[in-house]
């Protein structure tokens, strides 16, 4: 969901907040919520400009397609200014103004913590909250803050930090609708920790999904069980159909006639076009294990 639709569920939000009944039934829910579209749809405002913003999520807006940093940094430092504890635009400001990235694992921190007083000011560090954020739109720029503190860790080669700043996002959002399991069974691949990989996959098992299914395989051949690898890698070729064709291709080099058919708007789900995105990710695994793919396409020839 973007910003602009979570602007539109907070309003919605409030608008039920407003005018609901604790006795409406779901059809008088559903006329209400439609009542309120039609109302925004009608007052829907033109193209923002700097001349016509008001709020924190306009002057974003006029940050995220500046024409340059200087002007992107403008907008976000107003953002800023009329919203502290807005989180996308502190991070926005912090991410312009630094230099090299190494810099921002120090900013990261601190943006963290001022996003977990903010959460608790906000009433969300709690039981009910707490497991379910991504479910909030208010607790989504916290999630976001986080990611993008995860991927900055694994960037810079900080796989340990990364392992717990991953576990945390999903101690925060069970759910995990971006999809940070995939990035932990990654690194912990490449760390060799088959106990905490383990227990991630059990904790998402109903997901036999390619990014959970071939780091555990190479974990397992990193580790010298080609038994288990292997059995892992018989599962991922059930799941995945493309399976036999990525690991020939990956062997042969000859992934980029794929990648060159690929949508840019987004990849097909279990195709091999998951295993290219996937390769694109987590470069760092797939490097250390040439070898894997070798062994992997004489397994699937046996098969």
């Amino acid at each position: 969901m973007s910003r602009d639709s979570e602007k539109v569920f907070r309003e919605i939000n409030k608008y039920i907040k407003e005018n609901a009944d604790e006795n409406m039934s779901m059809d008088e829910m559903n006329d209400l919520i439609q009542e309120f579209m039609e109302q925004y749809n009608s007052n829907l405002p033109g193209e923002i400009t700097e001349e016509t913003a008001e709020t924190t999520d306009d002057y974003l807006e006029l940050a995220e397609n500046a024409n340059s940093k200087a002007q992107a940094l403008k907008f976000a430092k107003k953002a800023v200014q009329l919203d502290q504890d807005n989180l996308d635009a502190k991070k926005m400001v912090e991410e312009i103004t630094t230099e090299h990235p190494y810099e921002m694992v120090g900013k990261y921190q601190k943006l963290i913590e001022y996003g977990k007083t903010v959460m608790d000011k906000k009433g969300y560090m709690n039981e009910d909250s707490i497991g379910d954020y991504w479910g909030i739109s208010e607790t989504r720029p916290f999630i976001r803050l986080y990611s993008s503190y995860l991927d900055l860790l694994v960037n810079c080669g900080m796989m340990r930090m990364a392992t717990t700043v991953g576990e945390e996002i999903i101690r925060y959002n069970t759910n995990d609708n971006l999809g940070i399991r995939y990035i932990l069974m990654h690194v912990y691949a490449y760390l060799e920790d088959e106990k905490s990989m383990l227990a991630l996959y059990k904790k998402y098992d109903e997901h036999d999904e390619s990014q959970m299914l071939l780091p555990i395989s190479i974990i397992y051949y990193k580790l010298g069980d080609l038994e288990k690898a292997a059995e892992y890698l018989r599962r991922l070729t059930k799941t995945n159909k493309d399976t036999g064709r990525f690991i020939r291709a990956f062997v042969n080099d000859t992934l980029d006639k794929y990648a060159s058919r690929m949508n840019p708007m987004g990849y097909q789900p279990f195709t091999i076009e998951e295993f290219l995105v996937e390769l694109h990710e987590h470069t760092y695994l797939f490097e250390v294990v040439p070898c894997y793919f070798d062994w992997a396409a004489q397994v699937i020839k046996k098969k």
